[in-house]
């Protein structure tokens, strides 16, 4: 990883192939529109970033991992204008442990620049965020300082909709992949709402500090993002409108012979709509497969 790289920007059988659609377009506006909390003191690390051995030292806070991106003093603040009318935001932090090495990253996400007049820079679900990230290792000479800045990316992919990044599930544990050839795959829990149905999820990425192969422009990746579960509860009205229905689902990592990247795999379990009025327990059965497409780099159920 560079200390200052910058590259460009750049989801069987006819019910459930039905639902799968319907489950893709509804995605980006299930997980947009979220108020982010506000970050904590930096003696008090964030929930998102208690992972693994290096949450004995406190990480780095929201306004470190800030500065480090986009070389603005953003005095304490998690959230500030960086560039145009463009807003820059911390969005989750996670220490983790790969080849002997702790590290520490911090994820953000900022909207694009405005130039157009008042009401030209409308938003849709087609208005993703841009991510980015600085990263750390616990390899500091001293006390005082024991994160060292190890390098920086300005943009490791484009996700979430009407401006507004996948919102954080904080009940559920990111999930963690360590590849054959030493990569990182993260699964960060996210959650959203969107016509009366809340979903879970998650987003998905990649840290690859080896040799390069089939992520090749960056040291973390986004990779896609997925749903495991959802609940209708706040739009079926106890029955009268539609059945009610909720139902969570199991992500698992699975080598898969020939890639380094892992298969996915969600197990289902609750109970789905299955016709009109009708409703069935889901289950092993029911499991979605997830494989990694080096055309689209994304995860792409199988």
């Amino acid at each position: 990883m560079q200390k200052a790289r910058s590259t460009s920007p750049s989801r069987g059988q006819p019910l459930r192939t039905a639902i799968a659609t319907l489950l893709v377009s509804a995605l980006a506006a299930a997980f947009s529109p979220a108020v982010l909390a506000a970050e904590p003191a930096a003696t008090a690390p964030r929930l998102d970033a208690a992972q693994g051995a290096a949450t004995t030292v406190t990480p780095p806070d929201a306004a470190t991992v800030l500065y480090y991106i986009y070389q603005i003093d953003g005095k304490g603040a998690d959230s500030y204008e960086v560039a145009n009318g463009s807003v820059a935001t911390y969005w989750f932090g996670h220490a983790f442990e790969l080849g002997g090495t702790q590290y520490f990253t911090g994820f953000a996400w900022d909207t694009r620049e405005k130039y157009g007049k008042p009401g030209e820079d409308e938003v849709g679900p087609e208005t993703q965020v841009n991510l980015a990230e600085s990263t750390f290792t616990l390899t500091g000479s001293t006390a005082e300082r024991p994160w060292q800045f190890r390098g920086m990316e300005h943009t490791i992919g484009m996700f979430g909709a009407y401006e507004r990044p996948e919102a954080i599930d904080t009940r559920r544990k990111p999930v963690e992949y360590r590849t054959p050839a030493g990569k990182l795959v993260l699964a960060v829990p996210t959650q959203g709402f969107d016509n009366g149905t809340s979903f879970e999820g998650y987003a998905l990425f990649v840290f690859n500090i080896g040799p390069r192969d089939d992520i090749k422009e960056n040291v973390w990746s986004y990779v896609g993002s997925i749903i495991t579960g959802d609940d209708n509860s706040a739009a079926c009205a106890d029955g009268d409108v539609m059945p009610c229905v909720s139902k969570t689902g199991k992500l698992a990592f699975v080598a898969q012979s020939g890639s380094d990247m892992p298969r996915l795999t969600v197990t289902p379990s609750g109970t789905e709509i299955s016709g009109p009025g009708k409703t069935r327990q889901v289950g092993a059965a029911d499991m979605a497969t997830y494989v990694y497409d080096t055309a689209s780099k994304k995860y792409a159920e199988k």
